[in-house]
């Protein structure tokens, strides 16, 4: 077994093998784990404020028309859009501008090419039905020759035969510019209208985000504001840590020095009720312990007297001579 730890740690690094080494190893790992914990702690702070600050740039619904029964009936090609479905709930955040567009797909057919000009009306109401913005824009199919629509159209001829291509127009309406949802009237749905009974294969409502200042940079420069940011946060946190650390350093400090100086000041402690009550009660003791010491005196002192007698008494017995 000796042998086995000796090898092993024949093995070990340099800076393992001795205490200063392993003192060394110690604070290295230390010192990675508190950095990966504030790298960490720096990543979701951002990741969490990147959520809460920067809203979502696109919102997408569908566009169902309902046209009138009849032509001529003077009634208009209306719909209407929720945002929310049956909840009422806030979808747009306050501080932001956003852009309400309409985009249409519609066949080239001689029906939607004689329409020439219409209109294309929008009206963007609470859950309680209030208006909050109502707009109305002009929307025209874009022109083309015959000569132009026979070139594309034999272009396109080999992928409109195997139904890879479709003779469609893609037509997008913006309607609102600068929308700002209102704090105590969030919009929720709109109501749709087209002055003329266009053909349609698809109608879809856009409500864009338009990010300026730093939301700009946090979407469309995401790794970069984020290194910074991350960055920022550990510079923080651990300039952060090193004031605080050297503050409650500094506080302990004064704090232990200003006790030493009150002990010193203070001096000794003043005796307590207890023990001024002591001398008082040790006088008698101290007349009791003189009396004792009186009568131990004087038997002493009869005792020795009487053993001086005897030691004169046996040395008279000494001096008779003998007969």
């Amino acid at each position: 077994m000796t042998h086995l730890l000796a090898s092993l740690r024949r093995r070990l690094p340099g800076w393992l093998n001795t205490r200063t080494g392993l003192s060394t190893g110690v604070r290295l790992l230390l010192a990675t784990g508190a950095l990966l914990t504030v790298l960490l702690s720096s990543v979701s702070l951002y990741l969490m404020f990147y959520r809460l600050y920067v809203p979502t740039l696109l919102h997408q619904s569908p566009v169902y028309l309902q046209y009138p029964p009849a032509e001529g009936s003077g009634l208009n090609t209306t719909a209407v859009v929720s945002f929310v479905g049956t909840q009422d709930y806030r979808f747009l955040s306050t501080s932001q501008a956003y852009m309400v567009s309409m985009r249409f797909q519609v066949p080239l057919s001689e029906e939607n090419r004689g329409l020439g000009s219409f209109m294309v009306g929008i009206e963007l109401c609470t859950a309680q039905g209030k208006v909050v913005q109502a707009s109305w824009r002009p929307a025209l199919l874009p022109y083309r020759s015959p000569v132009v629509r026979l070139a594309r159209t034999l272009l396109k001829l080999p992928f409109l035969v195997v139904g890879l291509a479709d003779e469609t127009e893609e037509l997008q309406v913006d309607l609102v510019d600068g929308l700002y949802d209102r704090h105590f009237s969030p919009v929720t749905h709109a109501r749709v209208s087209l002055s003329k009974p266009l053909q349609t294969y698809a109608v879809e409502m856009l409500i864009r985000a338009r990010f300026t200042g730093l939301r700009y940079w946090m979407y469309y420069w995401r790794v970069p504001t984020a290194v910074v940011f991350v960055a920022a946060g550990v510079v923080w946190q651990v300039v952060f840590t090193a004031v605080a650390w050297s503050v409650l350093e500094t506080y302990a400090g004064r704090a232990k020095a200003g006790r030493e100086g009150m002990v010193a000041v203070e001096g000794p402690k003043a005796p307590s009720a207890s023990a001024s009550a002591s001398p008082v009660r040790s006088a008698s003791q101290r007349r009791r312990m003189r009396r004792r010491a009186r009568r131990s005196t004087s038997r002493s002192a009869s005792a020795s007297s009487r053993s001086n007698d005897v030691s004169d008494d046996n040395s008279g017995l000494r001096r008779v001579p003998a007969l």
